[in-house]
């Protein structure tokens, strides 16, 4: 018997030792999260840093189409790449070992976004809507080149195709509806990024809702052929290409000879959004700012002049009283702004970085802004906006704001619905 349990304890330890060790720490690896477009899931630079790590390091225990393409798109959004100094080579390396792969396709055609007419970029693009039409980061990107070459049943067939992918998300459609329907006839607005741009180009190509308003994508600016594109298509006349590359030219060597420094949204855009409001000025034409919009140093005077309607700020002159705009945007919030989307089971089950969940914010901040005004101007509306605020938003509030925002929505203490609300939960205003 002895010998029987010597005999299997000596077959154990030597299929033990023939075990690879790579095999054991492998074991020990847990497959990270799945990267996702910052459409849908929002982190800092240091947490894509550390997914990138983590991919690597799978990539490296099971090697797989899948890991490398994931490694990628994590080290991408990176902005510290010290663990990836030669992140195009391996990028590279990835598309000749997989050359099908739609996620690297895509990433190759990112490396040199925005740049004017990139046949290069474009052509990755196709080929990786085309083994996957489902894909839809790459429709994001088509959209760009798309208006860039002014291809506009292209660029309508990629807007459609967003639209019915259900990639953008309900609540973040519905938010630029409630966005777009607060502004003025024939408005301009100003927008930051994607999940403020592309819905509204999509309600107006696609849908053909307020094709009125003429949308200017703040980050686009930046490029060499966007300024002339939105002139084309319904800005009013703020420059002309020649002076545009002059423009561009002096500031470049502004930066270069070290006298400005590179705002973090880009270097000519703020410049060119003064321009395109001093234009506006002289064609009657109200300008907007979203309330998306990162305020850099520059747009600060802008802003802080602006009239805050909700969602928007006006940076142009009224042509109407304050309490009167006030009133009728207002009106619009409680009776004509789309919820459904603030209803669904996924945003209700979201996660924190969710993209949809962090455009919320919006909602809550343009409801309590102008509290103190809407006492002066429309008193009765303050009730009904506590009412929506409390059925929509207040569950998708941040614990460690929610006591501030409370306290300012108590203060209105004349209001006897608000008034009664705040006794129920022991709030003194």
């Amino acid at each position: 018997m002895k010998k029987y349990h010597l005999f299997c304890a000596y077959i154990v330890s030597a299929i033990i030792f023939l075990i690879p060790l790579s095999y054991l720490d492998a074991a020990e690896i847990e497959r990270p999260e799945e990267i996702k477009s910052k459409r849908l899931v929002i982190y800092n630079e240091s947490t894509y840093v550390k997914l990138a790590k983590q991919w690597k390091a799978y990539h490296d225990a099971y090697p797989s189409e899948y890991a490398y393409a994931n490694w990628m798109y994590a080290a991408r959004y990176a902005e510290d790449k010290d663990e990836d100094k030669d992140y195009e080579e391996l990028l590279n390396q990835g598309l000749r070992k997989y050359q099908a792969n739609p996620t690297l396709l895509y990433l190759k055609s990112m490396l040199k976004h925005g740049a004017h007419a990139n046949r290069d970029a474009r052509r990755y693009l196709e080929q990786a809507v085309a083994l996957d039409p489902k894909y839809s980061d790459p429709w994001f990107s088509l959209v760009i080149h798309y208006m860039d070459e002014g291809e506009h049943e292209e660029l309508n067939l990629a807007l459609r195709k967003l639209l019915e992918s259900g990639t953008i998300q309900d609540e973040v459609m519905d938010f630029c509806y409630n966005m777009l329907i607060s502004l003025d006839n024939n408005a301009i607005i100003i927008t930051n990024g994607d999940n403020d741009t592309y819905p509204i180009w999509i309600l107006q190509n696609v849908l053909q809702m307020r094709t009125d308003v003429t949308i200017i994508n703040r980050s686009l600016l930046n490029s060499d052929w966007y300024p002339i594109y939105v002139i084309e298509h319904g800005a009013p006349r703020f420059i002309s290409k020649g002076n545009l590359d002059n423009l561009r030219g002096f500031i470049k060597q502004q930066i270069k000879d070290k006298k400005i420094s590179i705002p973090p949204t880009g270097p000519f855009c703020d410049t060119l959004i003064y321009m395109i409001i001093n234009s506006a000025e002289h064609a009657n034409r109200p300008v907007y700012f979203a309330k998306t919009l990162y305020i850099t140093d520059n747009l600060k005077p802008l802003s802080k002049r602006g009239r805050d309607l909700g969602l928007v700020t006006l940076v142009t002159s009224p042509k109407i009283s304050y309490g009167k705009q006030l009133r009728e945007v207002y009106n619009k919030w409680m009776e004509e702004f789309r919820t459904d989307g603030l209803n669904s089971w996924r945003l209700r089950y979201s996660s924190k970085g969710d993209a949809g969940r962090q455009l919320l914010a919006n909602y809550t901040i343009g409801s309590v802004a102008n509290l103190d005004s809407l006492k002066i101007h429309a008193p009765k509306l303050r009730a009904k906006l506590f009412k929506w605020y409390l059925e929509y938003v207040d569950k998708f509030v941040a614990e460690k704001y929610r006591g501030d925002i409370y306290q300012t929505w108590c203060e209105q203490s004349d209001v006897e619905e608000i008034k009664k609300w705040c006794r129920q939960k022991g709030i003194k205003p």
